[in-house]
């Protein structure tokens, strides 16, 4: 089991710096196979999911935001106007998320399972026409900002990933950031989305029946096997993203993912 989730861990890792989605649509999955493998059921299953997997996102993204930053890959002032703006959302729908008795397992699987059947659609059908954009091209307006950092963090909470599937495409179509900007963009934004829904996660489960080794619904011992090989390997995906066409890999994944999202719809429908 350890090598197993040492392996999902860089897998996540490097898919986080490789297109900027922050690792959680892995981490998530993972996550919530190994604790409902464990006996651990509603209403602390969902929430501590949730909580462990922003925060094995988080260890993803920093080290890509940092590798990002080297890169020059990262537009400063959109990442902060849109991570604020998350960040207050992650707060707001995280109370939301563990004080609403039917958001359960099948709730959560089938949030999840359909934000990764959306990925795999975009992953399909992406071009790779944003690369032809510089970042005089951008709109920065403070609206449209404003309401990727909505979207961004509504997902977050709901489904325990950095909110990348929102940003990368809203900063390459909508603010039209050149693709490996629009990346490390996003990688730097879910660094304070997840550092404040771990947080909130943490607050909100505090005195709740949780496992051993966890800090409200934060499971830091059982993260830890996922986020430290990530920290490694996001660095690695950055270097890929900036060095090669990633068309093949972005494909290899979307397969991995559909796999996913399948699983998950199934156990959540039946």
């Amino acid at each position: 089991m350890l090598v197993l989730l040492l392996l999902a861990g860089a897998l996540g890792g490097f898919v986080a710096g490789l297109v900027g989605v922050g690792g959680g649509i892995i981490f998530g999955p993972v996550l919530f196979f190994v604790f409902q493998a464990a006996g651990i059921t509603d209403p602390v299953l969902t929430p501590l999911t949730l909580g462990s997997s922003l925060l094995c996102t988080f260890a993803a993204s920093a080290s890509g935001a940092v590798a990002q930053a080297r890169q020059g890959a990262i537009d400063r002032r959109t990442a902060l106007i849109v991570g604020s703006v998350a960040a207050v959302a992650v707060v707001l729908v995280g109370r939301f998320v563990t004080t609403a008795p039917w958001y359960d397992k099948e709730s959560f699987q089938l949030t999840l399972g359909v934000l990764l059947v959306i990925v795999v659609v975009r992953m399909v059908r992406r071009t790779d026409r944003g690369d032809t954009l510089s970042t005089t091209d951008a709109r920065r307006g403070l609206g449209a900002l404003a309401a990727t950092g909505l979207g961004a963090g509504t997902i977050a909470s709901l489904a325990g990933v950095g909110g990348g599937v929102i940003m990368v495409p809203a900063f390459s179509g909508l603010i039209r950031l050149p693709l490996r900007v629009a990346a490390g963009t996003s990688t730097a934004a879910i660094v304070l989305i997840t550092g404040v829904g771990v947080a909130t996660y943490t607050v909100l489960g505090w005195g709740a029946a949780v496992p051993e080794g966890a800090l409200g619904y934060v499971d830091w011992r059982g993260a830890a096997a996922l986020a430290l090989p990530a920290i490694v390997t996001a660095r690695l995906g950055v270097a890929t993203a900036h060095r090669i066409d990633v068309r093949k890999v972005r494909l290899s994944f979307a397969a991995f993912a559909a796999l996913v999202a399948v699983r998950l719809l199934w156990n959540a429908l039946t």
